[in-house]
Order: structure tokens, then sequence, then C-alpha cells
């Protein structure tokens, strides 16, 4: 019970600080790594919405940072089995 308890106190500590860091102006030259997950029936239907949510987050990235233009890395997917496939994508964003 409270090592369950402890476990949910540090994932909300852990939120609220990838927040604080996401969330301040971005430098010149910095770079940040942008994730976006997506669910499907089948591991191509969830890495497509994976990678269009993706989009939307470094477009949503660069328009909060004031930027015009971006350099984006190549994306990386995994995806894990289940009844439901779930995949994450990431990207390398730098300004």
């Amino acid at each position: 019970m409270l090592r369950s308890t402890l476990i949910a106190i540090g994932a909300a500590i852990c939120a609220i600080a990838v927040t604080m860091v996401v969330s301040e102006p971005v430098q010149a030259g910095s770079c940040v790594m942008v994730t976006a997950k997506g669910r499907g029936l089948s591991d191509a239907a969830a890495g497509k919405r994976a990678a269009a949510k993706l989009d939307w987050h470094v477009k949503r990235w660069a328009h909060k940072n004031k930027l015009t233009t971006v350099r984006v890395g190549t994306p990386s997917t995994a995806c894990g089995k289940g009844v439901i496939a779930k995949c994450t994508t990431s990207k390398k964003v730098c300004s």
C-alpha cells in the first residue's frame, strides 16, 4: 500500500518536472526529444496514428517557441503487443 502510494507520488512529481522543462522557452540551437503515442487495431494503424500525433506535437512545439523553422531527426517507433496495438514514436527536434 505504502509502496504504491510512493510510486504514484513519484510519477506525479516526474510529470510536473517534465512539464516545467518542456514549457520553458527554447534557446538558440537547443534540442528536445518529442514523443507521441498511438493506439490501433494493428501495428500499422497504431504507428500511423502515432506519426500523425508526433507531427502535430513538433508543429505545436515550434509554434509555442515562436520558431519558423526547425530541424527534425528521423523518427523511431516502438510497438507493443496486445489486443490493441500501442506504438510510441519519437523524434529529435532542434531549433
